[in-house]
């Protein structure tokens, strides 16, 4: 996909394809991320242990209660879930980002916003942060790719393996037939919401808390369900956070720089590009609008969306949205 961006001198151009983007579709172990992992290796993070060295796998073992190889699949999850940075690449060191210690770091002057994951909004915080793809450094795996180029409703393990190999056919790696199916196993672990037969859910598919968001639906033994929706449990202010942070990472080039300081973006891109609010949280057009109005409410009028004669468009207010930080709508809906 190619975006065309307007700067006030010069047309750019901002470049995502499945060809750029490095392909990851192993190191979680087969294991989906569960309940707890987020705390656990968070500790080990803030008690500087190693998330990366080989050498601390068995104290680790020890520390989180758990066999090496869900060690290992907590390790790559934390990093999945875009909650830490890497500070040294030589070494493999990493820290907790900002927004990841805002969420679950108690401070004195500042507690945690929600340090066991009880809130709802926080697993959407962590889907919109795990799914969408950055221009820079982008990495592709089955969840990033369904979440960001599938455009059906229904689907099963083989037509989901025959799709992506399909969209692959350029890509300079090859992906091997195991290591995908291993990855698309995981990625309907970690998202499939079973039903028993009187259509209530059951409680038991909950090891990840990404199934409590309903954006996938086992219906039976291989067929799954993925309707775009209104997202009635996705909060106002997490869909704020993601929709400032997508339009302010369009605006930037492949090389992080500011390239565009346009103050309308169309309610197409909203809804249909690449790392959108719209097929992140696979959003129906009524979602989409519905969403853009409780964001003027939430923003006293900063940003709107007009539809004229059928040219629908969003509008921001903001002197300068790159010196807006999203997070400020994050701390409203945690102060409820």
């Amino acid at each position: 996909m190619t975006v065309w961006i307007k700067s006030p001198t010069a047309f750019k151009v901002s470049t995502l394809t499945i060809e750029s983007s490095s392909l990851k579709f192993s190191g979680h172990q087969t294991f989906p991320v569960r309940y707890g992992w987020i705390y656990k290796i968070i500790q080990e993070v803030i008690n500087k242990n190693s998330i990366s060295s080989k050498e601390n796998i068995e104290n680790q073992m020890i520390s989180m209660g758990m066999g090496k190889n869900m060690v290992l699949s907590v390790r790559h999850w934390i990093k999945t879930l875009n909650l830490v940075t890497c500070t040294d690449k030589k070494s493999q060191e990493f820290e907790l980002t900002s927004l990841a210690k805002q969420l679950f770091i108690n401070e004195s002057s500042a507690p945690a916003y929600d340090e066991y994951i009880d809130k709802v909004g926080t697993i959407w915080l962590l889907h919109w942060l795990t799914q969408t793809i950055p221009t820079e450094n982008a990495e592709l795996n089955t969840a990033r790719w369904f979440f960001n180029y599938f455009n059906g409703i229904r689907s099963d393990k083989l037509q989901l393996a025959k799709d992506i190999n399909l969209s692959l056919n350029h890509h300079e790696k090859e992906l091997t037939e195991a290591t995908l199916k291993k990855d698309i196993d995981c990625f309907f672990q970690t998202y499939a919401t079973k039903y028993t037969n009187n259509t209530k859910l059951n409680e038991d598919s909950f090891t990840s808390p990404f199934a409590e968001l309903g954006l996938l639906i086992q219906v039976d033994s291989k067929q799954y369900l993925a309707e775009l929706s209104n997202r009635k449990s996705l909060p106002i202010e997490v869909f704020a956070y993601a929709m400032i942070s997508f339009i302010q990472e369009k605006h930037k080039d492949s090389e992080n720089q500011i390239v565009s300081y346009e103050k309308t973006i169309s309610f197409d891109s909203l809804l249909n590009d690449i790392g959108s609010p719209g097929k992140v949280f696979r959003l129906t057009t009524n979602g989409l609008s519905e969403k853009l109005d409780e964001l003027e409410i939430l923003t006293q009028g900063q940003i709107a969306w007009t539809d004229t004669q059928g040219l629908r468009q969003v509008q921001h207010n903001f002197e300068n949205l790159h010196s807006v930080t999203p997070e400020i709508y994050l701390h409203k809906y945690y102060q409820r």
